[in-house]
């Protein structure tokens, strides 16, 4: 009896022996735990050209024969910083050309761009500078300004400008002086040149503006000179060396049009004014004038129809 009870124990010993292992926890080896870094490079974003405006407007009025400035400004941002924006770069072009490239006519693409603040945050401001030449064709025009940031990233944004259309000249002479003529003569033939100074093709309107289509002498004893009187009077041709009977244009009070359709400029560069002439003869009647004559000539030009 007593052999049986001691076997029965060591049974139950090894049970619990074993129970004993399975449940207790495992111990980590060494270097089970690691850390990780983490990275991660901010991306670079292109600037982008805000609203662009003009100060003279929509629309622009050309000087003649000269240039005429235009300031156009914008608000670049750039969301890396205002310092991340590093130029840039301004066209004036004439839209229906829809091209960068041209000539003074059509194109200005080298405009005077500078920043006109420090910055502050993600934003700068710029002003570009064109300076636009008389004979730049009338039509809607396009303000494109192109920027670009240290990643050479770009963006960019657009405004229209209406090119007006200028109708100019400039008569290079200030008197037509016919000298001595005898009654009953005629003068020498008189030149006046005259520069076509706008950006469109024109004609000329020309009349007597003073004496209602008179030449006043200042003799008491003498009578006026009708400058548009049959056979006597005051021509003008477009042609040199012509006959006063010629055809060619009385020279009235009102305005007369001489349809001439003398160009504009054409010139790729600095524009050079195409000039055209005038040519002038009196007739004087056969008696009652003396003394010395004289009235004002008005020359304005018309946009050729």
């Amino acid at each position: 009896m007593k052999k049986s009870i001691s076997l029965f124990c060591i049974i139950l010993s090894l049970y619990i022996v074993v129970v004993f292992v399975l449940d207790t926890p495992s111990v980590l080896a060494d270097g089970a735990n690691d850390d990780l870094s983490a990275n991660v490079t901010i991306g670079t974003s292109g600037p982008s050209v805000g609203a662009i405006t003009c100060v003279d407007g929509a629309t622009i009025t050309l000087n003649a024969e000269t240039t005429k400035i235009l300031n156009c400004s914008a608000t670049i941002t750039d969301s890396n910083g205002y310092q991340d924006i590093s130029s840039v770069r301004g066209t004036f072009y004439n839209s229906t050309t829809e091209s960068e490239t041209g000539d003074t006519q059509d194109n200005y693409k080298n405009a005077t761009c500078a920043f006109t603040n420090a910055g502050s945050g993600t934003d700068r401001n710029i002003e570009c500078t064109f300076t636009v030449w008389y004979h730049a064709n009338p039509a809607d025009w396009t303000v494109y300004f192109n920027a670009t940031d240290a990643g050479e990233l770009t963006g960019n944004n657009t405004a229209t400008i209406t090119v007006n259309t200028l109708v100019a000249l400039n008569v290079t002479e200030s008197i037509i002086d016919f000298e001595t003529v005898a009654l009953g003569g005629t003068s020498n033939e008189i030149t006046t040149a005259i520069k076509n100074t706008g950006n469109v093709i024109i004609d000329l309107n020309i009349n007597e503006t003073l004496y209602n289509g008179y030449m006043n002498c200042t003799d008491a004893d003498s009578d006026d000179i009708q400058t548009d009187a049959a056979g006597t009077g005051i021509r003008y041709n477009t042609t040199a060396s012509f006959a006063f009977d010629d055809t060619s244009w009385n020279l009235t009070a009102t305005n007369s049009l001489a349809d001439v359709s003398w160009a504009e400029s054409s010139d790729s560069g600095a524009p050079t004014a195409p000039t055209n002439n005038l040519y002038w003869l009196l007739k004087l009647p056969s008696s009652g004038l003396k003394g010395d004559c004289s009235t004002v000539v008005r020359i304005s030009a018309a946009q050729d129809a």
